[in-house]
């Protein structure tokens, strides 16, 4: 067996996911020279040989995507995705102190504002953001019979 295919058994026994360490003493040779070679292999493969870093690259592959995806999917499909991303950010506002809570509100209805088309129209601004009341139907009939 000559070099370039004993180079090719270790990187398929890495690929596999024979550790470093166990080829190295089935082998007989120095496991750094193996460690070295199984982040060559991570390198090539992944584009990094820190798992961290590899998973830093794929959410902003991921955060590219979803943009492309927000601007050119079917209207249906960027709706549900955009109101999964609001739903989230508003449980996870409910960690946050007061002012950025508040900040956050007025993003999300500068958002729904150009979403709908209004941009910055008065009618679409809330002044007091705690001004949001739950309400049901029947205590909008009962409204509506107290006008007449």
């Amino acid at each position: 067996m000559n070099e370039s295919e004993f180079v090719g058994v270790v990187d398929r026994l890495l690929e596999v996911g024979v550790p470093p360490t166990a080829i190295a003493k089935a082998f007989d040779i120095d496991p750094f020279v193996v460690r070295d070679r199984a982040t060559e292999l991570r390198v090539e493969r992944y584009g990094s040989a820190e798992l961290s870093e590899a998973l830093a690259n794929l959410q902003w592959e991921a955060f590219e995507q979803a943009k492309t995806m927000i601007y050119d999917a079917p209207y249906s499909v960027r709706t549900r995705f955009i109101m999964a991303i609001l739903s989230k950010t508003m449980s996870l506002t409910a960690r946050q102190n007061p002012e950025t809570i508040g900040n956050l509100r007025q993003d999300v209805l500068d958002l729904m504002g150009q979403m709908t088309g209004g941009g910055d129209d008065d009618d679409l601004a809330v002044q007091d953001p705690d001004a949001f009341v739950a309400s049901t139907a029947a205590d909008e009939d009962q409204n509506q019979g107290s006008d007449d």
